[in-house]
């Protein structure tokens, strides 16, 4: 079911930037103010395409980077599990060595002549 939709998804939007692509291939010259000595003439596609891979890159970036304070609490929380689990396993294996010691000492401890009759 995931295949179909990434497929569903996917295909269009590769249709749209193949013929975005063939149908902007026009130069435009990229001219970096502050650096003046790089000017260089480039596909209209090319510098839109850079754009908007730069522009998830920096969006991926941010969403990391706030996500930061959930994945130091998840990770907090999941040691906090580990360790309440480890407690509940020493605590069922102290449980049984008390009912295995109990029932050691009511097998050896003698009984009473039963004198009812």
């Amino acid at each position: 079911m995931s295949k179909v939709v990434f497929w569903i998804v996917v295909a269009p939007l590769a249709a749209a930037i193949i013929v975005f692509s063939v149908n902007n291939r026009e130069d435009v010259v990229l001219d970096l103010w502050p650096l003046g000595l790089i000017t260089v003439p480039l596909p209209v596609f090319s510098v839109m395409l850079a754009g908007i891979v730069a522009g998830f890159l920096a969006g991926g970036l941010v969403a990391w980077i706030s996500a930061g304070k959930s994945r130091k609490r998840a990770r907090l929380e999941a040691e906090r599990a580990k360790r309440a689990e480890n407690e509940l396993t020493e605590a069922k294996d102290h449980i049984r060595r008390l009912e295995r010691d109990a029932d050691e000492l009511r097998s050896a401890t003698p009984k009473l002549p039963d004198t009812a009759a």
